[in-house]
């Protein structure tokens, strides 16, 4: 069984072991909550949230309040994601005319965080939150390999990704609106005399976000996410002269979400996004401007689904734990920008996408643990389902905390 194989079946098993439980025991001590009471309490439709500072015995229904009537769907844990754009890539050609090839590939903004479904859920929250994403393979270096055999070698590198993020919500809890701001490690390395780098910060990114309906068991919400270029640029230089992908793409992403919980053990989330590239990122050296890169637009689906194997919410510490199985879609809508780099110290080539049209299949997995009634641990793993070039990383962990308040 190659690696490939090995990560889909270890990838499909939690979501077997949800089914297995289906036809099972209940969680134990799965307790009917008062709105009040629930970990995400200041989630939703006309809530007030400032019974939260009585203590938990002296609380009680607010009967004004329409968030009473979704208290069920409130506890439905967010969505994993799978975030990672198509990645921007040069190909340069060898000015001795050997035929050896520089180059490289990674993501512009170290991806950002442009996938609206990332460690999310339809119901607007106040929530601070920490993400950590190891994409393994996701970047790629091409050298000129040496004696004894001359030619092209191309190597993988792995991308970690930081991020910090804050959710507040307005309007009576019926909208929110979601900062995030990532860090990578990036890449840098050297061939040739030829220095190629990028920095560590990413692309901040914010969603707007507005319940359109909601009961004790659906809600439906919509919004609008902006991408802002605050990321590092794309540097390569030589004795001879440089080469610099500017990183200035402004992204706008509309989105529908939805929530459903048919009962206090099963949820199901879904989202579906567009990102539309509204500018370009300039591509200078020394010679002048060469042109504007264009990211590609991208359509994504995300759908995932979930069970309570656990849940006491007497318990002020690991009070429940769940597991979550999701499948993520993301296609490219148009063909891939190009811009020619003319040789001028640095190696003549194209940037581009040289995969061109991508059609991205992703299987995520994790565990949801409730660490209280304000806190949660979320570990989770993504294996692509598709070969390359329909897949941007090998295989990736992800681990989030959420602290609501």
């Amino acid at each position: 069984m190659d690696r490939h194989t090995k990560g889909i079946v270890l990838g499909f098993a939690p979501l077997a072991l949800i089914c297995l439980t289906a036809f099972g025991q209940t969680p134990p001590s799965f307790r009917p909550q008062t709105p009040d009471e629930s970990p995400a309490a200041n989630r939703g439709l006309g809530n007030r949230s400032d019974t939260n500072q009585l203590p938990r015995s002296s609380q009680r229904p607010n009967r004004s309040s329409a968030r009473e009537s979704y208290v069920r769907l409130a506890r439905a844990p967010n969505m994993f994601g799978d975030t990672l754009t198509p990645p921007v890539s040069f190909a340069g050609g060898d000015p001795t005319g050997q035929g050896a090839r520089f180059g490289f590939s990674t993501p512009l903004g170290g991806g950002g965080s442009y996938n609206v479904s990332e460690n999310n859920t339809s119901i607007p929250t106040d929530r601070v939150y920490f993400l950590y994403n190891a994409f393994y393979n996701a970047q790629d270096i091409t050298k000129l390999q040496g004696p004894p055999t001359f030619g092209p070698v191309t190597t993988s590198l792995d991308l970690h990704r930081y991020l910090i993020g804050f959710e507040k919500t307005f309007l009576d809890g019926n909208a929110s609106i979601d900062v995030r701001m990532p860090f990578f490690s990036g890449f840098s390395f050297e061939d040739s005399g030829i220095v190629s780098s990028s920095g560590n910060v990413g692309n901040l990114t914010m969603y707007l976000k507005a319940l359109l309906y909601a009961d004790d068991s659906f809600a439906l919400a919509s919004g609008l996410g902006l991408g802002l270029p605050t990321g590092s640029d794309i540097e390569t230089r030589s004795q001879f002269g440089f080469l610099t992908i500017k990183n200035q793409g402004v992204h706008l992403m509309p989105f529908v979400a939805m929530t459903a919980a048919p009962n206090d053990h099963w949820f199901l989330q879904s989202f579906a996004q567009i990102r539309f590239a509204a500018s370009g990122n300039d591509v200078v050296g020394d010679q002048g401007d060469y042109g504007v890169y264009t990211e590609q637009n991208l359509m994504q689906y995300d759908l995932g689904v979930g069970r309570w194997l656990y849940r006491d919410d007497r318990r002020d510490f690991f009070s429940g734990f769940a597991l979550v199985s999701e499948l993520h879609y993301t296609s490219t809508i148009q063909d891939t920008d190009s811009v020619a780099v003319p040789f001028s110290g640095v190696p003549s080539g194209l940037i581009s996408n040289p995969a061109n049209r991508l059609d991205l299949l992703n299987l995520t997995s994790g565990l949801h643990i409730q660490l209280g009634p304000k806190s949660n641990l979320r570990v989770g793993a993504v294996v692509p389902l598709q070969a390359v070039p329909d897949r941007v990383f090998d295989t990736e962990l992800q681990v989030y905390f959420n602290r609501f308040f």
